[in-house]
């Protein structure tokens, strides 16, 4: 008996996808909820500074366990020394990865962002003792997940948006970028 690569792996039955969608969409949607709540300890004004907690804390075990050279170097000349702008960079780009995966909005590009931080994160403490490993390779497996579907289509803003973007009309520059976002 022959496999058939090009058999759909969602399923071929309307109800088998229906129900691929909707798993997708619920995983979105935790996924964002995981990240909205990681953006709850990133505390402005000073993110942990004073008290040697929170953002503080964790950007500078990355100076001990970081994987990768290049990253410590980054992170001890860079982020270190300009701090509070990375503590509102962080925080602002896990909210806008959270609420992307929640609201179904633009969420290949809250993908793209939480790939980024997920390597980031994972290449600065993933040899943490007290960290999970297998937690990074989840942060990362999911924004891989959802920056390959358009997973904001089923249960998000991105359906709506999608029907501005569909057809054969001209369109710019922006116009077709923003189509693959959607």
């Amino acid at each position: 008996r022959r496999v058939d690569m090009q058999t759909p792996f969602l399923g071929t039955g309307a109800r088998e996808q229906r129900m691929a969608g909707i798993t997708l969409a619920l995983l979105r949607i935790g996924y964002g909820l995981l990240w909205l709540k990681e953006a709850t300890w990133k505390k402005p004004p000073d993110f942990g500074m004073r008290a040697g907690d929170g953002l503080w804390y964790w950007t500078n075990e990355m100076l001990k366990y970081s994987i990768a050279a290049p990253h410590r170097y980054f992170v001890e000349h860079v982020v270190i020394p300009n701090f509070i702008f990375f503590g509102y960079m962080t925080l602002a780009t896990e909210l806008f990865i959270g609420l992307s995966m929640v609201l179904g909005a633009f969420t290949r590009l809250g993908a793209l962002a939480a790939l980024l931080m997920s390597l980031n994160i994972t290449t600065g403490l993933i040899r943490h003792p007290a960290e999970w490993p297998s937690a990074y390779l989840m942060l990362i497996g999911y924004s891989l997940l959802f920056l390959s579907f358009r997973a904001g289509r089923r249960l998000g803003v991105d359906a709506l948006l999608a029907l501005r973007f569909q057809g054969d009309q001209p369109r710019g520059l922006v116009a077709t970028t923003l189509a693959l976002l959607v």
